[in-house]
């Protein structure tokens, strides 16, 4: 057991521990071989049968890592050694050393029950952003991959330093390798847990962290619709600082800043790029859809697939069980219009039968609705399949207006209208189908399409309403 005190390498005196975890510890010490003693922080891993060995490679990446950045908010590398069981009190540890920021870490302060006014958040994302704008402008980029409050630490000289290197990527040596999943639920943009971290992962990272400032709530304990953190209700700030918060935690990548550059340039003028799409899309070859656009109108028409005899058969068999549910429902219905006259009748014949027939009537009630509830569904399901099958899909998009339809036989069914002005986002859900949402629904297309024929498609609907703007 490590105590203070106790020396390490003959240099590294251990003087307080700031945090334990299973295997980690983490200590403020002196640094011995400079006068005055320096003090420092060191970070420790045991190795032990336990110990994963993707925590010893994050731990080894953060001091290779560590060593070769060089910016002023970020604590210096200082040294990296291993002990043997006899110096660390019967385990192997590997140790690394860096620079002590004087100052108060921001989640203390937050559990201290500190709440940061605008123009501390302001400032506290300026530093950041201007840390990150660093880190990403390396060649290779550098991903912190963690950013929250707990890793922010507000220096006595006022200045907000990043800490915690822990889960940072070097691009460029992880690309072709598997990946460990790192970060902090809540905190973490959602590609971040597929393995696909980039540039725009710290900036949400950044979001969620200024939202738990801002109303004092960590993003995991406030509520969220669409994958967004819903935090509007809660605080009284100036809409233009809100409105860029949201814009840092899109969960959609295409909507969200892409280079703490853009992001620093929005905050002090309040000027956002018109799109963040990263690449330009082709119509997949083979792809039968046919696309018309101009400045006035977006035309897309989606053909009938080819004939299938598996979805031919589905369909049929759902014909089949709408048909089955009609004449239970309806005896269903006879047998409750039968028992309404029985309960006031069996009144006559004792409390306990009233009781029995009353029980019947909700029972079968039960039944009617969910069965109703299942019909209901499995009309829809004929309704989508009829226009998969036989009929075609039809998408326009006016100056004020767009239209979902579907048509056979040159008629049109399944009509849907709504407002351009109302569409809050379109976007791609893997291996199913198109969603464009708008105040209060969404409205979904394509789920026939491949997924490539849905990525493209979606990036001509965003590109075109953002020339509309």
């Amino acid at each position: 057991m490590l105590q203070a005190q106790q020396v390490l390498q003959g240099r590294y005196q251990l003087k307080q521990q700031l945090g334990q975890n299973p295997g980690r510890q983490t200590w403020l010490a002196y640094n011995l071989e400079v006068s005055p003693p320096e003090l420092v922080i060191v970070k420790l891993l045991a190795f032990n049968p336990q110990m994963q060995w993707d925590e010893f490679k994050l731990f080894e990446r953060e001091a290779q890592v560590l060593k070769q950045l060089n910016h002023p908010r970020i604590p210096r590398y200082r040294d990296y050694f291993s002990l043997d069981k006899e110096a660390g009190a019967g385990l192997f540890w590997f140790g690394l050393v860096q620079q002590y920021i004087p100052g108060t870490c921001v989640r203390q302060l937050l559990n201290q029950g500190k709440r940061f006014t605008e123009t501390e958040v302001q400032k506290i994302a300026t530093d950041v952003l201007e840390i990150l704008i660093y880190l990403h402008g390396l060649n290779p980029p550098v991903l912190h991959r963690d950013i929250k409050p707990s890793n922010l630490i507000l220096g006595n000289d006022e200045q907000v330093y990043l800490v915690d290197f822990g889960a940072v990527q070097d691009t460029g040596a992880t690309e072709g390798i598997t990946f460990t999943v790192v970060g902090t639920t809540g905190y973490a943009p959602l590609e971040q847990f597929w393995g696909k971290t980039v540039p725009a992962s710290d900036l949400y990272a950044l979001g969620a962290t200024l939202i738990h400032l801002l109303t004092g709530t960590a993003p995991a304990d406030l509520p969220s619709k669409d994958l967004r953190i819903q935090f509007r209700d809660r605080i009284s700030v100036n809409p233009r600082l809100v409105r860029w918060v949201e814009a840092l935690t899109e969960p959609d990548l295409e909507q969200r800043f892409t280079q703490a550059t853009e992001a620093l340039t929005a905050l002090r003028t309040d000027r956002y790029p018109k799109t963040t799409s990263r690449s330009t899309l082709s119509q997949p070859i083979g792809s039968r859809i046919r696309l018309k656009k101009s400045p006035e109108r977006l035309s897309i028409t989606i053909p009938k697939p080819k004939r299938s005899l598996t979805k031919f058969i589905a369909f049929v068999a759902k014909i089949i069980l709408t048909a089955g549910f009609l004449p239970f429902m309806v005896i269903s219905i006879l047998i409750i219009l039968v028992l309404v006259p029985l309960l006031f009748y069996s009144l006559t014949y004792g409390f306990g039968v009233a009781i029995l027939t009353f029980i019947l009537i909700v029972v079968m009630s039960s039944i009617v609705a969910a069965t109703n509830k299942e019909l209901a569904r499995v009309q829809n399901e004929i309704s989508e399949a009829l226009g998969t099958l036989f009929g075609q899909q039809h998408i326009e998009f006016c100056p004020d207006t767009f239209v979902i339809e579907c048509r056979m036989l040159s008629l049109s069914y399944l009509r849907q209208v709504a407002n351009i002005a109302d569409i809050k986002n379109v976007q791609e859900i893997p291996f199913e189908k198109i969603a464009i949402q708008v105040k209060g629904r969404k409205y979904f297309f394509g789920k026939e399409l491949t997924e490539s024929e849905r990525c493209w498609l979606t990036q001509e609907i965003k590109d075109w309403l953002s020339s509309t703007n």
